[in-house]
């Protein structure tokens, strides 16, 4: 029997880096292949040093006609979320002032702001790298660079892991920002460690995004139904693996449920995409062979959420 809802489960798949972007193959998803979301989501790792994307071609910037935030992550999960373990220079503005980073950190790009190339200047160990623009499709104008210089004025367009609401369940008592309405319902298979940004952290985008480790098989919320809940926007759920030898391989199993009483089964790479007002949840993770990451997209400034939590008779 088909199921309902069969159509928002999306497998990733690698395709070759943007000419001029990225020169390494990476996953995406824009509106065609996310039931019209509107955003698009790339996804890879960076493994060498140098002027490596964003982009690639010597004396040039890049202009967006929408926002974007560019995440900068470990993918050591048995390591702390807060070490990076690289050193990261990218350019802003049309003054090309150099940016440099040594934490997980997102960049926050405005609209219309020149930004790029980016540089691996030191690295440690490969690491996690995505992008999340707010349009349904990837558009960009090459320009040449017509200056670089040092400041401050685009610092604040830096946004660290350690300034966002921080979870290390396993390793601290409390949050870093105490937010006890959500660690209420976390469980088991829930994060490990986990960074979260609200629209207020990235500049009043109309989107929270987050990034998380997962070690442990079990469910992920307590409160009832399993955690089962709606959103008033559109949000996306990323199921990705931390290999970056192999970005196929997820290293574990989960289960989704969509709707009052579909159950999916993830198993390798997987966005799913949840339209707004659509029951999910929960989700169990059944095993983990390799710890994974989670990242979800959620297209609101605040984030809101209606549990439906079965009352006890």
């Amino acid at each position: 029997m088909a199921k309902k809802y069969r159509h928002l489960i999306k497998h990733l798949t690698v395709r070759s880096g943007l000419e001029g972007v990225y020169d390494e193959p990476r996953f995406w998803l824009d509106s065609k292949d996310s039931e019209g979301l509107n955003a698009h989501f790339s996804y890879g790792f960076l493994n060498t040093i140098g002027t490596i994307c964003h982009p690639t071609r010597n004396g040039e910037t890049l202009i967006h006609p929408y926002d974007e935030v560019l995440v900068f992550a470990p993918c050591d999960a048995s390591g702390d979320i807060l070490d990076l373990g690289a050193e990261i220079s990218i350019e802003i503005g049309e003054e090309g002032e150099e940016q440099v980073f040594y934490e997980p950190s997102v960049v926050v790009i405005p609209k219309g702001t020149p930004h790029g190339p980016i540089t691996v200047k030191r690295l440690d160990k490969p690491i996690a790298h995505y992008l999340v623009g707010l349009n349904p499709d990837y558009k960009a104008e090459h320009i040449p660079r017509k200056t670089k210089t040092t400041g401050l004025k685009y610092a604040h367009l830096i946004k660290k892991f350690r300034g966002a609401w921080l979870l290390l369940s396993k390793r601290l008592a409390q949050p870093l920002k105490p937010d006890m309405a959500r660690l209420k319902v976390m469980s088991p298979g829930n994060a490990d460690q986990i960074a979260w940004f609200y629209g207020k952290d990235l500049e009043g985008l109309e989107l929270n995004i987050s990034w998380g480790f997962y070690c442990n098989p079990g469910i992920w919320h307590s409160a009832g139904r399993g955690g089962a809940h709606v959103h008033p926007v559109d949000e996306a759920l990323f199921f990705l693996g931390l290999d970056p030898q192999n970005i196929n391989y997820l290293g574990a199993e989960l289960e989704i449920g969509l709707g009052e009483e579909e159950r999916h089964v993830i198993n390798r790479p997987t966005a799913v995409i949840v339209p707004k007002n659509v029951v999910h949840c929960p989700i169990i993770t059944r095993w983990v062979d390799k710890p994974y990451a989670h990242f979800h997209l959620y297209l609101g400034v605040r984030y809101e959420t209606r549990w439906l939590i079965e009352e006890n008779p």
